[in-house]
């Protein structure tokens, strides 16, 4: 059968075919766009996971960072905050600060004067140096009820305990010239607010030392406890208070504190202390 088509109209279609087979001779074959689609999707993928996983870092970040910020110093110790990363400026120190600064709590400005009074610079940055380092190694030998040990601004005995629920414990840790013999004493200077006892104990590098069991005379009495020795003409004393406000006992036992001034680290404290201007006169014992 003859197409009843003229020889212009078949020009014209051959012109049409020529050009759309022209066009599709250009494209890639079928099976070459399955792999550019697979490689295109993979590639999709791979930049939506960078996405997901980049979110997911600033998510974490921002929950630590909060977490920090709620914990206002608190640490992952049981009930211990945690040091300074920015502490409070030191007047006699220098503005770098080490990592694990803690920051120095506060007292009675006209009392802080005269704890100052009469030291030069070289002496108070030797002293903040001194019981920065005392702060942290008590808060190392010490066990975590007593909380986070920070140093006092002007008064070079007095450090504190702060738990994560509030809790204060006062410190007092001490060294002082003595020309009495060796030893720490009778325990009858005592035996006036003494509960609990007071012992003679030799401690395990030999020292002798005197654990006692001290009560304060408030409407509840509460109990301190401490142990005192001497060591190279020094009467040492290290105390750990109770919590008036929480009405709470010293959280350190006696046997506690025998372990903690037997270790090395705390009589390198000791040490240290000696050769820094510290204390003229012996301390006044509290509950006496």
């Amino acid at each position: 059968m003859k197409d009843n088509i003229s020889e212009e109209d078949r020009h014209s279609a051959l012109l049409v075919r020529d050009a759309m087979e022209n066009t599709v001779a250009q494209l890639p074959a079928v099976h070459d766009l399955v792999p550019a689609a697979v490689t295109q999707g993979r590639r999709r993928r791979a930049r939506a996971r960078l996405a997901i996983a980049a979110g997911s870092v600033c998510v974490a970040g921002a929950v630590v960072a909060a977490s920090l910020a709620l914990a206002g110093g608190h640490d992952a110790r049981s009930a211990r905050p945690t040091a300074s990363g920015t502490p409070v400026p030191h007047e006699s120190s220098s503005p770098v600060r080490p990592e694990g600064y803690r920051s120095p709590f506060h007292q009675i400005p006209p009392l802080e004067d005269l704890q100052l009074e009469g030291l030069t610079v070289r002496e108070r940055t030797q002293r903040a140096d001194f019981q920065q380092k005392a702060a942290r190694v008590l808060d190392e030998l010490l066990p975590d009820s007593v909380g986070l040990v920070r140093p006092s601004y002007a008064n070079a005995r007095s450090y504190r305990g702060e738990t994560a629920d509030g809790k204060v414990f006062p410190l007092a840790f001490s060294t002082y010239y003595s020309r009495s013999g060796p030893g720490p004493g009778p325990c009858l200077k005592y035996i006036n607010n003494t509960r609990g006892g007071c012992e003679h104990v030799t401690l395990s590098n030999g020292i002798k030392a005197m654990v006692v069991r001290l009560t304060d005379h408030a409407v509840v009495p509460l109990v301190h406890t401490q142990i005192e020795f001497s060591y190279r003409h020094h009467h040492v004393t290290f105390r750990v208070e109770s919590d008036p406000k929480a009405e709470v006992d010293s959280p350190v036992s006696g046997r506690e504190l025998q372990t903690i001034v037997s270790d090395p680290r705390f009589l390198d404290l000791v040490r240290d202390a000696i050769k820094l201007p510290l204390e003229t006169k012996k301390p006044t014992n509290k509950g006496s």
